[in-house]
């Protein structure tokens, strides 16, 4: 105290006195010595050490800065070194505990006493990431897990298993056929028994572990929606039952929500916004759920002097603390650790283009901790932290192992879909579709057309889709029935006709034996009824926002019965494809006049012939401008007739959020295609389409007017390059693997 004083005099005085520029200098670092003493002084500073990475930043041929390809074994840079360092101050001690030959690393884990740490590294003449646990002091290393695949950013679980990300799914992203997907899982203490509990098939990313025990991570997906903004925040137990969104889930600010915290004594998740195509340049933001779970409700920016990378700026920003400054340029902020409301740990990018370590708050102020010989990540302190409940496994777990497997499916309720559609007239769903989405286990690692590889859709880069399901709904709206267990699923409601009336644009799924229950048609993934979790040991999430009617589950017309058991369509279960689904239609209804000899072939030509690249005509002409890119003219008649949704007609670049959010009932699909009222009405030549062709016509419109399913992908042989036996894993098509999850 004696020294600010002091300090404070020289301050007024020199407006009298001018100081010298030796002068100033002293003063200058006069008052950086006191503001960093203060900042080390803050009670919540309770730790002397702390654990972090110094990791060349990622390498490669194809952008490795891409939030999905960074943390790939392929473009890991060796030079990684696993770091303690004990003393805040400038004379701390720096211990290097890893590697014992080059390689890389990503997020570590300290254990619940703070005596051991889980990691992931790859050596630099292997091929991927594996994990590994040792003592805090560098001795008793042991390495947990070894495969092709990488397995990386460990966490410890309260129970003892471990939590990380793997690309064992064997999945690849769809708009990235040399991508492969990361996405959760569980094993052992000792790394045995890895079981897959997420059901994406895009990467999942970067979890960590909150005071309820629940995994807050952030996820990739695009369901019927644009490929490029969705990277939003959400929940799960660590067995993967109750997957839930947090935050962001029909956000396009900020562009993806990574490295989520929760902040200590407070159900807020700090986190770094970076972009789709740009990991590094982040910027810090903290997302309330109580206060919102969409942008830009429950949304503050710390980081006020860094925008949300990639995505344009938004049209309100609001930021954390008023008086916030920059205290200089800084180009990227990464990992935080949040120690307060206030405070928090953090990597933040310079200039020069390397992250060094800072201690931070949310007015800006920051001290300079350590700056490595790359980029210092992931710091955590060095110290016993409390132990979180252990949420009881739910799980009807399967053997463990590669090879088909007997997973066991689970059962999916709502009281009432209806719930947040107003516009859908009560009683008119009869009938609720589930769609499951293949998980991209094949690849020709090369872009074949667009950014697929194989392409299966002019519309979108598509997943292969089929039908599981089509239950009733009960006329209170409720619905009850089993559904397939470690598959990626969405859901439809449906009027007598079995048209769309409401599409689901996200993904849901089910742990072998996992009961969930759901709130409306549109919010299934995401939200849970009051009262269905009591007794579970699982948090109500959001319960203050459901509707009173859902506190009365049990009484709901769907639960005095037992599930609807698996209702597949008369075909079965096999993929929707355009040459097995809606060509053979046109051909037995259309084709005597629309084909062949017919008169009006000249007007519209339905015979199936070449088109663009894999593509064939009339499908091209049928998509029409909801087609991305289709060069299919629009002057031809019969122009988008088959009314499928324009995934990616809104230009990305500007960043419009209608794209992503729920779409109005009764306005798309085949509720409102023009090629389904047609071939239904018998008033086009008296033409009228019945039974299975119609479902099948319908079926595909509603799929979003795939080209290609299974079927096709399989019969196109796998790929063969130069090179290809170096990759860690070898892509496939004809015969890719069918990877059961869990």
């Amino acid at each position: 105290m004696a020294e600010l004083m002091q300090v404070s005099r020289r301050l007024a005085a020199r407006h009298k006195q001018p100081l010298s520029e030796d002068e100033t200098r002293e003063l200058y670092f006069a008052v950086r010595r006191i503001k960093r003493e203060m900042m080390l002084r803050n009670p919540v500073i309770d730790f002397t050490g702390l654990l972090f990475i110094d990791q060349p930043t990622p390498a490669g041929p194809v952008n490795p800065e891409h939030e999905a390809i960074h943390r790939m074994g392929i473009t890991a840079t060796p030079g990684g070194r696993l770091l303690t360092l004990e003393g805040l101050h400038p004379g701390g001690t720096v211990q290097q505990l890893a590697p014992a030959k080059p390689g890389s690393f990503w997020a570590p884990d300290l254990s619940f006493d703070g005596r051991s740490l889980l990691f992931c590294y790859k050596a630099w003449d292997e091929k991927s990431f594996h994990l590994y646990e040792m003592n805090l002091d560098g001795t008793g290393q042991r390495q947990l897990t070894d495969s092709h695949y990488d397995d990386v950013d460990p966490l410890y679980l309260p129970d003892g298993h471990i939590i990380f990300t793997t690309t064992r799914g064997n999945s690849y992203v769809r708009c990235g056929p040399f991508i492969y997907s990361y996405t959760l899982a569980r094993c052992d203490p000792d790394g045995r028994n890895v079981y897959l509990i997420s059901q994406n098939g895009e990467p999942d990313f970067v979890p960590a572990l909150m005071s309820d025990g629940r995994i807050v991570y952030s996820r990739w997906e695009y369901t019927d929606r644009p490929l490029w903004r969705l990277q939003s925040l959400w929940t799960t137990n660590p067995d993967g039952t109750n997957t839930q969104a947090l935050y962001g889930n029909r956000s396009v600010w900020p562009d993806h929500l990574s490295e989520p915290r929760q902040i200590p004594g407070s159900r807020r998740v700090m986190f770094s916004g970076v972009g789709h195509h740009d990991w590094w340049s982040g910027s810090i933001g903290i997302v309330d759920p109580d206060r919102g779970s969409n942008f830009p409700e429950g949304l503050t920016k710390v980081t006020a002097d860094r925008p949300w990378p990639e995505c344009s700026a938004p049209p309100v920003d609001p930021i954390e603390a008023a008086d916030y400054h920059s205290s200089g340029p800084f180009t990227g902020y990464k990992t935080a650790y949040p120690l307060s409301e206030e405070d928090f740990l953090v990597s933040a990018r310079g200039a020069e283009g390397k992250f060094r370590l800072y201690l931070m708050d949310v007015h800006g102020n920051r001290e300079l901790i350590y700056e490595g010989a790359h980029n210092v990540l992931h710091a955590v302190p060095l110290r016993p932290r409390a132990i979180p409940p252990a949420i009881p496994s739910s799980v009807d777990w399967p053997p463990p192992g590669p090879g088909p497997k007997s997973v066991e499916p689970g059962v999916f309720f709502s009281a009432d879909v209806h719930d947040g559609v107003p516009q859908l007239a009560r009683g008119s769903a009869k009938w609720l579709r589930v769609w499951q989405q293949d998980h991209k286990t094949y690849s020709t690692w090369r872009k074949a057309y667009r950014n697929s590889g194989p392409a299966v859709s002019i519309v979108q880069e598509e997943a292969v889709k089929r039908i599981v399901s089509v239950v009733p709904v009960e006329a209170d709206g409720s619905v009850s029935f089993v559904a397939p267990a470690g598959k990626s699923l969405f859901f439809q409601l449906l009027d007598e006709d079995y048209r769309c009336l409401q599409t689901m644009r996200s993904f849901t799924g089910l742990m072998p034996g996992e009961r969930r229950g759901c709130l409306g048609c549109h919010e299934l993934h995401s939200k849970t009824p009051p009262g269905a979790l009591r007794g579970t040991g699982v948090p109500p999430v959001n319960e203050p926002a459901l509707h009173e009617r859902d506190a009365h589950a049990t009484t709901v017309l769907a639960l005095q019965r037992p599930p609807t058991p698996f209702s597949p369509p008369s075909w079965g279960t096999e993929s929707v494809s355009y040459e097995r689904f809606a060509q053979p239609v046109l051909d037995r209804h259309c084709g005597k006049c629309h084909q062949g000899a017919g008169e009006a072939r000249r007007i519209l030509d339905l015979t199936l012939r070449p088109g663009v690249d894999v593509f064939k005509e009339p499908y091209l002409t049928l998509i029409g401008g909801a087609g991305w890119g289709n060069p299919a003219s629009p002057d031809q008649a019969g122009h988008g007739i088959a009314g499928v949704l324009p995934v990616e007609s809104i230009d990305p670049t500007t960043n419009d959020p209608r794209g992503y959010d729920v779409l109005p009932p009764m306005q798309s699909l085949s509720y409102t295609s023009k090629l389904i009222e047609i071939a239904r009405s018998g008033a086009h030549h008296e033409v009228k389409v019945e039974g299975e062709d119609l479902q099948r016509l319908i079926a595909w419109v509603d799929a979003c007017g795939p080209y290609m399913g299974e079927e096709e992908l399989r019969a196109q042989g796998d790929p063969d390059f130069p090179g290809i036996e170096l990759l860690p894993i070898r892509p496939r098509v004809a015969t890719a693997p069918v990877v059961e999850r869990p």
